[in-house]
């Protein structure tokens, strides 16, 4: 019989040999952010629903002002749509009269009482806001989406909690531009508590800082209650002045025609029911 004699130092490489193959958080950030996605309810469980319909209200605290929107979307290719019940803050407050604004998966578009709008600067806003709804809405679970980095930055104390903090940035050609998110990571619950991004749509290259509130719904974690303010890099408000975005009366399943999210074909159509 052979027998086989193990020394200190060989125990200790064996040791070693087999601590290396475990992975530590800090070189896995991918993992928390399954983590985070399993916890929201799974990719798969979001997409399942198909549709959307909510009440989205946007709240400035700085004056009062406030816009409310009801939206809808179809999962399979972004399709956003939307139409403003109240437009006082953002949402072209000068311009009277009903706006009503889509996203088709390839342009977006508005029209005004029923006349499509035209001005390249409007329209811009117009792109801009059906797409970053959506995103809103449904972020935590496109956070596995293709093209993203993820970058472990180590831990950060926050309203009395430890923090997992993750960067993700997106790959060239990702997306319209490539904005930056750092993410606050409960390591009790997995979800997302708050996290720091960038507007660079709009040149906003200082961060703000956006904290979060959970509602469930459908077995689905919703971020329901949001709000933001501007900040710094270590998560340090730099105005206390907050806007809030409540999602409010979800429905999903509804059954939505693609239709509806189309350009209409002439100016007398402002929405498809």
């Amino acid at each position: 019989m052979r027998i086989i004699r193990i020394t200190a130092i060989g125990l200790f490489v064996i040791l070693l040999g087999g601590c290396a193959q475990k992975t530590s958080k800090s070189d896995n950030p991918r993992a928390l952010i399954e983590n985070v996605v399993k916890a929201v309810g799974g990719k798969e469980n979001f997409y399942a629903l198909r549709d959307v319909e909510y009440q989205f209200t946007v709240l400035d605290h700085s004056d009062g002002k406030k816009d409310v929107s009801i939206e809808r979307y179809i999962f399979d290719g972004q399709l956003s749509w939307g139409r403003w019940v109240v437009r006082e803050k953002y949402a072209f407050p000068d311009l009277a009269g009903e706006i009503v604004s889509g996203y088709n998966g390839k342009e977006s578009w508005a029209t005004v009482n029923g006349q499509l709008m035209t001005d390249p600067q409007s329209l811009k806003l117009i792109d801009f806001t059906r797409k970053t709804c959506y995103y809103w809405f449904a972020m935590m679970y496109k956070l596995l989406d293709p093209g993203m980095i993820y970058t472990y930055k180590g831990t950060r104390s926050a309203n009395g909690i430890e923090y997992d903090v993750v960067e993700i940035a997106f790959e060239p050609g990702v997306g319209d531009v490539q904005d930056t998110y750092v993410l606050y990571i409960n390591p009790q619950t997995h979800l997302v508590d708050q996290f720091l991004f960038t507007v660079l749509d709009f040149g906003i290259t200082d961060p703000l800082l956006m904290t979060v509130e959970y509602e469930e719904i459908a077995g689905l974690k919703l971020p329901t209650r949001k709000k933001y303010a501007p900040a710094d890099w270590e998560s340090n408000i730099k105005q206390d002045v907050w806007v809030d975005e409540i999602a409010e009366n979800i429905k999903f399943n509804n059954g939505f025609s693609r239709d509806m999210f189309e350009k209409p074909a002439d100016a007398t159509m402002s929405e498809k029911n």
